[in-house]
């Protein structure tokens, strides 16, 4: 399943975006109480609180990154994460199909 990543801010000014596969969580993972709960099927979004539970857990999906577009978009997400870490006007969002 792939999802659209985009960190935005309110107004949609600022706006950058990947497209990631086959890394997110299944919903019965529960050792991931953060990235299980991303809506495949629809939109998920995180703000700045969230970003420290989200990034320690996308540390450790790193491995699920196979082939090179999937590494290149995993560590675009982490870095949008980053971004939206420190801008509390910064969200990241999923989006599902």
């Amino acid at each position: 399943m792939s999802l659209v990543v985009k960190l935005e801010d309110d107004l949609g000014e600022r706006s950058d975006w990947i497209m990631v596969h086959g890394v997110i969580p299944a919903r019965d993972e529960k050792d991931f109480p953060c990235l299980r709960c991303i809506d495949l099927y629809g939109k998920t979004v995180f703000n700045h609180l969230q970003m420290e539970i989200f990034l320690e857990e996308w540390e450790r999906i790193r491995e699920r990154a196979h082939d090179e577009s999937q590494v290149d978009a995993w560590q675009k997400v982490k870095d949008m994460g980053l971004a939206c870490q420190g801008d509390r006007d910064l969200y990241l969002k999923f989006l599902g199909n």
